[in-house]
């Protein structure tokens, strides 16, 4: 564990209202670090400081752009912030992008702010109080209504002491990041560092991650090791959930790893270009959303094109929710209960976000699955990961791994076992199951054995690989169930045929017993010399399934027995075996030769007699005669 509590601390505001400066006046730190930036005299990037609170606790501060033209910087550097600085000009007061910033932490779902006046030093106390009225007018509804506000000016230090009182009063509030989770790094920066090649810096949000780890970069699903660490400047072994973190990745150039991408724990997440979400328009929003309309989709530092498709309103009006299907343009890798936001396409505003349901949706909606959707969002939003797992398992039986889980339900791995470990769910094979599934399954089964003896009365059974095919079922699952029925007396196997316990083929009375007839028929003329089985089977003009299920009833039930190509009956075959009986009594070996003669046949048929014979040890060769074996009694 982290030796220090660390919390991130994000700005959010106007452009020109102090944020950098107020950073700089608190850390010491320019966040302004590009020149263009410093030209300006505004922050077009992201900026970011650290600040040692009287607590010991360590806060990472994330300085963000306030220029409308850049609020995609500053989407990316919004999300896993702790607490929130809401910094607002005392000379200015509520301007364009205080509303936007505001809506941005609200759909984010942060949850704990400050309400930081700058510039107090430019106005006089009876402007002040004015100011303050307006805001917190503004203010109500929202989580920064009962919020602290804090009067500063970063140009003569007053209020800056009181600022780091407040800051350090909530961060000690806020509950520590969970380390136990899987490793989640989104990427905000990537560049190479000489003598040392690529660097990626980000906000860790979930997990750890130590020097000599293998991580996966995502959406490419590179695997690449952590050379080096730096939090906050300073080398560290192993870095936590809650910190601002530096990687040194080997073997990949910052070319191939960008903002937007996410550092994870690998072979855990996937991609996906659609998402189920819960989706809020914001009431400050300057439009209404139908199905189809495009927007600028932003998921941690990742920003996608896309579209909105809703799923229970035909439109959503400003302060609206509602259940939505989002398509993207490009790839993100996102899991359970993410936050992210929507900008309109043009002109590019932010309107509103909200919170992914389903990260890995199993099709796209369509107004015939309206219902469908609907009851899984339902159940998918009030967010019982039972329920929701089990939700899952029920509609993707045995598709769904462990792993995928962790994505689908938010949680790691150990989480997982917890889960099903109390849980009526079945693994198999690495594939999860449930109970009722199993039950249905066993049913199916049973339902397909009693519906095949019906149709094919005269059949042993269905063969096994036949119905496992049928059912679209995994090996070891098909086992298990088969087993379960064998052991309840349920279900019989003989030589791969799977029959209801008890069942005996049969032909009285069914559109088998006529063909049974032909066939006996024919063969009984044969004699010594039968037709093939081919011969029969075009001289009968039946379905060649119907057939062989006669031939195996004939050779199961009534003494038939196949010699190679051809089916003898069972008089010809007691006549064959007294005649070998006979030569025995009177000589020791028999030829190939000698048993033509007796039965007047040629070699086609002959030495199949004697192969068969040799099979079932009533006749054992040697070299090219026989002697006797265990001749079947009659």
């Amino acid at each position: 564990m982290p030796n220090k509590k660390f919390v991130v601390v994000g700005t959010a505001g106007h452009i020109d209202h102090g944020k950098t400066t107020l950073i700089k006046a608190l850390t010491g730190v320019d966040t302004d670090r590009w020149e263009e930036e410093k030209k300006r005299g505004m922050t077009i990037d992201l900026g970011f400081a650290h600040l040692e609170l009287p607590s010991g606790i360590l806060a990472g501060i994330v300085d963000v752009p306030g220029h409308e033209k850049f609020i995609k910087n500053m989407l990316a550097g919004a999300h896993g912030i702790d607490l929130v600085l809401f910094i607002i000009a005392a000379d200015e007061g509520i301007m364009p992008q205080t509303k936007e910033h505001l809506t941005v932490c609200e759909v984010l779902n942060v949850k704990e702010g400050i309400v930081v006046l700058t510039k107090v030093d430019l106005v006089d106390s009876e402007w002040l109080e004015l100011v303050k009225e307006d805001i917190r007018e503004f203010l109500k509804g929202t989580f920064l209504e009962n919020a602290p506000m804090v009067p500063v000016s970063a140009k003569t230090g007053y209020g800056l002491k009181e600022l780091v009182g407040e800051i350090d009063k909530l961060a000690r509030e806020i509950e520590p990041k969970k380390t136990e989770g899987i490793l989640r790094l989104p990427v905000d920066r990537s560049f190479t560092v000489r003598g040392f090649g690529t660097v990626i810096t980000g906000t860790l949000i979930s997990g750890k991650v130590k020097v000599g780890d293998t991580v996966e970069v995502l959406p490419s699903s590179k695997k690449v090791k952590v050379r080096n660490i730096q939090v906050h400047g300073e080398n560290v072994e192993e870095a936590f959930a809650g910190q601002r973190t530096a990687l040194n990745l080997s073997d990949i150039s910052k070319e191939e790893v960008e903002r937007g991408d996410l550092i994870a724990t690998p072979s855990l997440l996937r991609p996906t270009t659609l998402v189920d979400v819960e989706l809020t328009l914001s009431r400050n929003a300057d439009c209404l959303l139908q199905s189809g309309h495009k927007i600028h989709f932003h998921h941690l530092t990742k920003e996608v094109e896309g579209e909105v498709f809703l799923i229970d309103k035909e439109e959503l009006l400003p302060g609206e929710k509602c259940f939505a299907q989002i398509r993207l343009k490009g790839e993100i890798v996102p899991s359970f209960e993410d936050r992210f936001v929507i900008r309109n396409y043009s002109p590019a505003r932010v309107i509103g976000g909200g919170r992914i349901l389903n990260p890995l949706p199993f099709k796209k909606f369509r107004r015939k699955f309206r219902e469908e959707f609907l009851k899984d969002l339902s159940l998918l939003s009030k967010g019982d990961k039972r329920t929701i797992l089990s939700l899952y398992v029920e509609k993707l039986p045995g598709k769904l791994s462990k792993n995928s889980l962790v994505q689908l339900l938010s949680v790691s791995l150990q989480e997982v076992d917890k889960l099903l470990e109390s849980s009526n769910i079945l693994n198999l094979d690495g594939f999860l199951y449930s109970t009722e599934y199993v039950k249905e399954l066993k049913e199916r089964i049973l339902d397909v054995l009693k519906d095949y003896h019906k149709e094919y009365p005269i059949a042993e059974g269905i063969n096994k690989e036949s119905l496992r095919s049928k059912l679209n079922v995994g090996l070891e699952l098909f086992s298990k169930v088969l087993n379960e029925l064998k052991e309840n007396g349920l279900i019989e196997e003989n030589k791969g045929y799977l029959k209801l316990s008890g069942f005996v083929p049969n032909v009285k009375g069914t559109k088998f017993e006529e063909i049974v007839e032909e066939v006996k028929k024919l063969i009984d003329i044969g004699g010594f010399s039968p037709k093939s089985v081919d011969e029969l089977l075009k001289d009968l003009k039946v379905q060649e399934e119907d057939f062989n299920l006669v031939l195996n009833y004939l050779v199961n039930h009534e003494g038939y027995e196949k010699v190679g190509e051809f089916i003898y009956s069972p008089k010809v075959m007691k006549e064959i075996r007294e005649i070998l009986r006979r030569h025995f009594e009177k000589k020791e070996t028999l030829s190939v030769g000698e048993f033509k003669d007796y039965l007047r046949v040629s070699r086609k048929y002959a030495i199949p007699l004697l192969e068969y014979f040799d099979s079932t040890k009533e006749l054992i060769r040697q070299g090219n005669e026989r002697v006797k074996g265990n001749l079947r009694a009659e």
